[in-house]
């Protein structure tokens, strides 16, 4: 697997390519990359066939072990990979450790040993473990067991245990990985951890700078869930900037959670490619409609709340320039009326807006970077979550 970009400067917004799979040689997709967030292998709220009428398009879906661990005894029984026992061997897959979309738990790491918490409780995996796991799942992509659990109000102390511990697991995940028949062709990324330490980053990236990684994942900033959404680009530039101006350029970056839009565009112009669409997933889980990248004046904030009073009686579309399937089929009265009956389809309504809205999002800023408008797009999105509508309110530090 090869991840390639034209691109010389370290922090700088930048087009790439990843290519080189090998269950599917002839796919390549092109960076700022969204990948498709699933819960036990598939997209919340939709089936297989509901989720190709919203693209077409080959997708890399982001797959968590926290949400599929409880299935790692029968895929091994039946002698197969996780993309078809989950019959999404259509798509490319990405093996990541915690589910972005809830807050992990945190504490309880020990010496060797990673814990993650599946809906049944804690599971322990050291790096032989985790890795038995990984030649089971066959995933194209996979993150190195390591240890994130550490954020803005980490001690010192704890930042240096996630560095070390990270650094350990790492050499014991890529010895196997080398070595192993099953996944010498698979592509893995390495751990940058260090909470927001800059001396813990460049430790952590001296080690992994030299080693055979398609990526690196700039890991340890949050200890993910809804929250995430909240944090302000200036809590986290810094690190960011002072991470990414050590790793190589020639390196994939991967900033996993649920970033807001403009934190995600601030992200890209420090150089980060790719990012997941768990932050669709939790505006639908709060019954919300994204609406920032709608360009008429109706839609003059960056998000609305179906459950408001106020759309009982709106018989318009979410936004009537959108061509995804709810709001080219359905009302904004009829999705207030499912919320409020308690009926599943207001949430597959949702999740389809949201995923198509946040799909053409990162269309968008391909193409803005290929044109070289990037700068208007991002006050353009900025605009719409300051505008005096809108009630967003990161957290700053």
């Amino acid at each position: 697997m090869k991840f390639f970009t034209e691109s010389v400067a370290r922090c700088a917004a930048r087009i790439g390519t990843l290519s080189g799979f090998e269950r599917m040689p002839n796919v390549s997709f092109e960076t700022p990359l969204l990948l498709i967030y699933t819960k036990g292998g598939s997209v919340p709220h939709l089936t297989k066939d509901v989720f190709k009428m919203i693209t077409l398009e080959q997708q890399l879906l982001s797959v968590s072990l926290s949400s599929t661990v409880l299935m790692t005894d029968v895929i091994k029984e039946f002698n197969t990979s996780f993309a078809d026992f989950v019959s999404m061997k259509e798509y490319i897959n990405f093996l990541s450790i915690h589910d972005p979309a809830y807050t992990t738990n945190p504490g309880f790491q020990q010496l060797d040993s990673i814990s993650v918490w599946s809906r049944t409780g804690r599971n322990v995996f050291t790096a032989n473990k985790y890795m038995d796991l990984v030649q089971t799942y066959k995933p194209d992509l996979y993150v190195a067991l390591c240890d994130g659990d550490t954020n803005i109000n980490s001690s010192t102390k704890r930042v240096s245990k996630a560095v070390l511990r990270s650094k350990t697991l790492l050499e014991q995940c890529l010895d196997i990985h080398l070595h192993s028949d099953t996944l010498k062709t698979k592509g893995i990324l390495g751990p940058v951890e260090g909470g927001y330490n800059l001396q813990a980053r460049e430790e952590s990236i001296n080690y992994l700078k030299d080693k055979p990684l398609t990526g690196c994942v700039i890991d340890g900033l949050h200890n993910n869930g809804p929250s995430v959404q909240n944090i302000s680009t200036e809590q986290i530039k810094e690190v960011v900037q002072h991470t990414i101006n050590l790793l190589p350029t020639n390196k994939m970056r991967v900033s996993m959670g649920c970033w807001n839009p403009v934190t995600v565009l601030d992200l890209i112009e420090l150089g980060v490619d790719v990012f997941d669409s768990s932050y669709p997933y939790v505006i639908t889980e709060q019954s919300e409609a994204l609406t920032f990248m709608c360009n008429h004046d109706i839609c003059d904030q960056y998000k609305m709340s179906i459950v408001e009073k106020i759309y009982k009686d709106d018989f318009s579309p979410i936004c009537k320039e959108c061509e995804c399937l709810t709001c080219q089929n359905h009302t904004r009265a009829y999705l207030h009326h499912l919320h409020h009956t308690k009926e599943m389809l207001g949430l597959v309504l949702l999740m389809i807006h949201n995923t198509h809205h946040y799909l053409q999002f990162f269309i968008a800023i391909r193409d803005s970077i290929k044109n070289g408008t990037f700068n208007h797009l991002q006050t353009k999105i900025r605009l719409k979550y300051t505008s005096p509508n809108s009630k967003f309110s990161p957290t700053t530090v």
